[in-house]
């Protein structure tokens, strides 16, 4: 017997109530007898998984009735305190493999007091926790619903299929004004062959029937993507449990076009097609690691249905074929800064005929949605103490503020930090120098190669085989040869220093052999050039400028806490970074570094559907504050180009390299 077959008492009598109590939510309230469970769950804010909408064919809402007196709820629970299980609802349970006590809440009826467990896997608008160095709690309520129906075969004088299917919704989903997509109206009669009248139907914001599938389906399929200027990351999630199921990347196949967004800019306004072939060659990439990711988890592209894009705004311009010339110059208006939602395939993506994308908002010509996705991620919006955030990447964004104020800037970093322009960088890949130690009493190096479990210095040279060196190396090569004194403050090579891995680089200029012939799997060593350290200066001095820049227009002297993000930000050395330069001194205690936040942000937009709203108001909320006047940042950026600088005092490094060349243990 299902919920909608209830006999209906006589409306002379009032109906008795029962207490009954949910968890672990720990909801309860007075509930009439006779009420389904599912009802009662609703009727007191309790999520529960329910597909069918209560029709009792889909099996998903189960729950557990407790057994036994429980003094903090105030009552006995009993499984006989609700209506024993019908015939049609064993059937269901054996259907699907249930154990013996389980319950299908459409169907068990209130009869009486009762502690009820849902299952997790019962549980709807459950919450995870995303695994990074800060904890993000992420409330699952996508934008993307499932709903199972079944329709008896059309007898003469009957609607259509469609407007069957809109009666049902309305009726069993609240649903109203629902439409087809194209693709998912032509699966229908195909779908309900298969199915013989059972059909799956996956529905975006309660409007669009974006796919109709045969049977039972109940995990619609999410790719949440960060468009970087050097790389590309996606994340494939479950949208109804919010788990991550596979990840996948990729350079950003733009770099063949342009190593920056400047280059980019001036290859798709002057290049006939060009903005076409960047557009394309992006969106092919999107696909492609939809592609990889779907197959890591067992399934296809076809399967992916809900899309978030998130970029700096160039990226995002380019990746929505949107003409980019305003960017290149004063006052860098974009085309379309608010949150847009499109259908996939519009832009070209190989993903379910049905699939939508939504792109988070920029917040202003060069600070992109990706920065908005940190702030989805970091919430620095809902924080009292003042954070830095320094999004470290080719277009470096930076975030300073609370709640109450927030401050945003840009700063083009260039991509030295991701191992392009780099004599030998290359991307963190097997083979790839990710760690440096330089001991400053003999120089002697050791390495971390990506592959290897140990350090150079505990293996055979031959075993070694580096191939490169990526961002992370090359910010801790920088950094430990300035504390070695082997860099003067200048950046230059200090000609005192008495090691032969000071060699004639190419084109003349000095280098550092970080590997040898022996440890390298080309045979050639590996290279750290005059130019390679200039690289990280331009790169450091902009991103620190930038966090002055914004401590200056809030009026504070710091921040209270200072958060490394990034494609490789997970993998930065604190320490160093501060050795160098790159942000301001302070306690180390006071520095984290959370990886790829913006990766993070997107997810949350992709599993929360609020969160896109969110985005939007703190988009418009936060505060753009531009570079200062040419001959003033000029003055600023020459002075930050210097390790750590050349003239703020930096007491923590000072005190770093004064213990490092006095012997102390290194991490």
């Amino acid at each position: 017997m299902t919920r909608e077959a209830t006999s209906k008492r006589s409306t002379d009598t009032p109906a008795p109530t029962f207490k009954v109590v949910f968890q672990p939510s720990g909801r309860s309230g007075q509930v009439e007898a006779g009420v389904s469970l599912l009802d009662a769950a609703r009727s007191l804010g309790v999520g529960i998984e329910s597909i069918c909408g209560g029709a009792g064919t889909c099996g998903k809402c189960q729950l557990v009735i407790e057994d036994g007196q429980f003094q903090k709820h105030s009552l006995v629970s009993s499984p006989v305190h609700a209506s024993a299980a019908s015939a049609e609802e064993t059937l269901i349970c054996e259907k699907h493999g249930l154990p013996p006590g389980v319950r299908l809440s459409c169907m068990a009826l209130v009869e009486g007091d009762m502690l009820v467990t849902v299952p997790e896997e019962a549980q709807a608008n459950k919450q995870i926790v995303v695994k990074a160095a800060t904890r993000r709690v992420i409330a699952v309520d996508p934008i993307i619903r499932m709903a199972l129906l079944t329709l008896d075969p059309p007898v003469l004088g009957d609607r259509s299929d469609q407007e069957r299917i809109f009666a049902i919704l309305e009726k069993r989903f609240g649903l109203r004004g629902v439409e087809f997509e194209h693709p998912a109206l032509k699966a229908l009669p195909g779908a309900l062959r298969a199915g013989k009248g059972e059909i799956s139907l996956t529905i975006w914001n309660d409007q669009t029937i974006v796919r109709v599938q045969p049977g039972i389906h109940d995990t619609p399929f999410g790719l949440a993507v960060d468009i970087g200027s050097t790389s590309i990351a996606a994340y494939l999630c479950d949208l109804r449990s919010g788990a991550l199921l596979a990840t996948a990347s990729a350079m950003n196949p733009q770099v063949t076009y342009g190593d920056d967004i400047m280059s980019r800019i001036s290859y798709a306004v002057e290049t006939p097609n060009g903005r076409e072939r960047l557009q394309r060659s992006v969106i092919n990439a999107v696909s492609e690691l939809g592609a990889q990711a779907a197959a890591q988890a067992g399934a296809a592209a076809d399967d992916i249905v809900d899309c978030v894009l998130v970029g700096n705004s160039v990226m995002h311009h380019l990746a929505l074929g949107l003409d980019t010339a305003q960017l290149g110059h004063l006052p860098f208006a974009p085309v379309a800064g608010g949150s847009l939602d499109l259908q996939a395939r519009e832009l070209g993506l190989k993903f379910n005929p049905g699939a939508r994308v939504h792109v988070l908002p920029l917040e202003a010509g060069y600070v992109g949605a990706d920065n908005v996705a940190v702030i989805l991620a970091e919430q620095p919006h809902q924080q009292d103490e003042i954070v830095l955030i320094v999004d470290v990447g080719t277009n470096g964004e930076i975030l300073l503020g609370s709640r109450q104020r927030l401050l945003c800037t840009s700063s083009p970093t260039g991509p030295a930090f991701e191992g392009a322009q780099i004599t030998h960088g290359m991307r963190a890949a097997p083979g790839a120098i990710e760690r440096v130690r330089i001991d400053p009493h003999n120089f002697v190096v050791s390495l971390k190669v990506i592959g290897q479990d140990q350090w150079s210095h505990d293996l055979p040279d031959s075993q070694v085989q580096a191939r490169g060196i990526c961002g992370s190396g090359i910010l801790e090569a920088v950094a430990e040869l300035f504390v070695a004194g082997i860099l003067l403050p200048s950046g230059k090579f200090n000609p005192n220093a008495e090691t032969p891995r000071i060699i004639c680089g190419p084109k003349g200029q000095p280098a550092f052999v970080l590997a040898t012939r022996e440890q390298s799997i080309t045979g050639n060593p590996i290279l750290l050039t005059q130019g390679d350290v200039r690289s990280v200066q331009l790169a450091k001095a902009a991103l620190y400028v930038g966090a002055q820049l914004l401590m200056k227009e809030l009026g504070v002297k710091q921040a209270e806490r200072i958060v490394l993000a990034g494609a490789f930000g997970s993998l930065i050395d604190r320490e160093r970074a501060m050795v160098i330069g790159m942000i301001p001194d302070c306690d180390l205690e006071r520095v984290i570094a959370v990886g790829n936040a913006a990766g993070d942000g997107a997810r949350i937009a992709l599993l929360n559907k609020a969160s896109r709203e969110e985005a939007a108001r703190i988009a418009h909320w936060t505060e753009h504050i531009t570079s200062p006047l040419e001959n003033e940042f000029q003055e600023e950026f020459v002075a930050a180009l210097s390790f750590p600088h050349a003239s703020h005092a930096f007491p923590h490094v000072d005190q770093i390299i004064a213990d490092r060349r006095a012997g102390a243990p290194v991490d």
